[in-house]
């Protein structure tokens, strides 16, 4: 008889710990989000423009200074949110692949006149992914990594 009452709570603290290892934790449920919205793609038009002598060579993120050759990106105006603050997007990093490549980029920029998915690179990425230069405009792929 007490040997059947030992197995029995035996048997009970295994099913309850069984349950507990098996039911999602907050931390888990986190990664999980991020990880998902890193594999979200995003699809739109790059354009190009000159910092030094477009905009001004300190960026809306912090002002961070920028120049033709930084591998930064302006992001799209509903994207980032309120233009005359920092966007939750400011310093996270990118990876855009357009017909002629692909790079990694920062957020370091708003466009005001682009549109939800479009991009405004620096020379040295629209080169790097679009082409050429005289073309004005590519259709790009993107998503944070």
């Amino acid at each position: 008889m007490q040997f059947q009452f030992i197995f029995t709570i035996f048997s009970a603290v295994i099913a309850l710990s069984t349950l507990v290892a098996a039911s999602p934790n907050a931390s888990s449920e986190g990664s999980s989000t991020n990880h998902l919205a890193k594999r979200k793609t995003y699809t739109g038009t790059a354009t190009w423009y000159k910092p030094a002598t477009e905009g001004g060579p300190h960026a809306a993120c912090n002002g961070a200074y920028i120049d033709d050759y930084s591998r930064i990106v302006a992001l799209n105006a509903e994207q980032y949110g309120n233009m005359n603050g920092k966007s939750k997007y400011c310093h996270k990093k990118i990876r855009i692949k357009g017909p002629k490549g692909s790079a990694t980029a920062t957020i370091l920029d708003a466009c005001p006149g682009c549109s939800y998915g479009d991009l405004d690179l620096t020379p040295v990425l629209f080169k790097k992914i679009v082409g050429d230069m005289n073309k004005g405009i590519g259709k790009i792929h993107w998503n944070f990594v």
